[in-house]
């Protein structure tokens, strides 16, 4: 009996041992990987004064640069019903109601697929956000309501920073149609300076000032930010505002970890 009681005694150990392990690991992953909360606002100087001190160019010469971009993933794309199993829908507007953003959303793996993944908001990057966590919501309303101003686009969302050279530039759009395309166009690149103190963001946004969309001007700009501050990078024509404040990813909830134990298990 004793012998047995013994040889429980050392599996319950493994077992405890394994279960620490996983967390230690997502732990220590998560501490390699520091995590912004990033919102930006984009609008437009419409007086007249000020537009008057930059001339627009063609939009030839303000073309965007080629390289690969990638675009955050719209929130309410997540709650396209006409392609979630029953049940997944009504739990996929749950999440979208929950002030928290913590409930986990279905999504395809592909579009048009039969798998499906579940995303989840505080620990996946690159996902916009709800107004529920927008901290401009007093500055957006001040935008909208000045005839001086006109908010363009805005969001917030959450991801891991890397170094330059290895960061991909957010793609973002906004305002009205100008010659089949939307308005504002650009890019957006966050990365840490050199010495990683400070969060680097590159800005190419071009906002287009015909009807044909064949004059623009450009805002290209480069600036060290601290978290935790409001920024704001002005050009006589597109206004940028941004916001980065540091985010700890949550660790993996009991579920979770269990998977990950059954995954070590087997």
């Amino acid at each position: 009996m004793s012998e047995r009681r013994g040889a429980l005694k050392g599996v319950s150990a493994k077992i405890m041992t394994a279960f620490f392990l996983v967390l230690a690991s997502f732990s220590g992953s998560a501490q390699n990987e520091r995590w912004f909360t990033f919102e930006v606002s984009v609008f437009s100087n419409e007086l007249a004064s000020d537009r008057a001190q930059e001339l627009p160019i063609a939009r030839a010469d303000a073309a965007l640069e080629n390289a690969p971009t990638i675009s955050l993933t719209q929130f309410f794309d997540l709650l396209n019903l006409a392609q979630w199993p029953d049940g997944a829908a009504e739990d996929n507007q749950a999440a979208a109601n929950s002030s928290a953003g913590n409930m986990p959303v279905l999504r395809p793996l592909a579009e048009g697929g039969k798998s499906y993944k579940f995303v989840d908001l505080a620990r996946d990057p690159l996902i916009e956000l709800s107004s529920s966590e927008s901290d401009f919501q007093q500055t957006n309303r001040a935008l909208e309501r000045s005839p001086d101003y006109r908010l363009l686009t805005h969001a917030v969302w959450r991801q891991p920073l890397t170094d330059e050279g290895k960061s991909v530039p957010i793609k973002l759009s906004g305002g009205m149609q100008r010659g089949g395309t939307s308005e504002l166009e650009g890019t957006l690149d966050l990365h840490f300076n050199a010495r990683r103190d400070r969060i680097v963001v590159d800005t190419n946004f071009i906002l287009k000032t015909s009807l044909a969309g064949d004059l623009a001007y450009q805002h290209k700009q480069s600036r060290e930010l601290r978290s935790g501050e409001f920024h704001y990078l002005d050009s006589p024509a597109i206004g940028v505002i941004i916001l980065a404040q540091p985010y700890e990813v949550p660790p993996p909830d009991s579920e979770e970890a269990s998977a990950r134990l059954d995954d070590l298990s087997n």
